[in-house]
């Protein structure tokens, strides 16, 4: 009879070991699916950053062309065109920056 006992406390213990380890790979198991979707929206986020410096410097290298025309050219052709293309940047490169604003924000999210 205590042998019977024994064996029915140590099936109870098995019970609660066997519960807890469950529980406790439901819980490494939801812990690894966070870490997925954590480094998954960080490579997100890198990417979009990679994208917003490119889309940057593209406007910036137009200007300096277009800056570097309004210096030495006497045409006034060339000139206005020359304008037209800073104004133009000027405007991209607004909106990159209301982009970036987003950006920044869906980072504290």
């Amino acid at each position: 009879m205590l042998l019977l006992g024994l064996c029915a406390a140590a099936l109870v213990g098995l019970g609660f070991v066997c519960r807890e380890k469950a529980r406790s790979a439901k819980g490494d198991a939801a812990a690894a699916d966070m870490l997925a979707t954590h480094q998954a929206r960080q490579a997100r986020l890198a990417l979009r950053a990679q994208r917003l410096e490119h889309d940057l410097r593209s406007p910036i290298g137009a200007m300096a062309v277009a800056l570097e025309l309004l210096r030495t050219s006497d045409d006034s052709a060339t000139q206005l065109e020359a304008l037209q293309v800073i104004e133009r940047q000027v405007a991209r490169m607004t909106a990159l920056t209301e982009q970036l604003h987003e950006f920044a924000q869906g980072l504290n999210d």
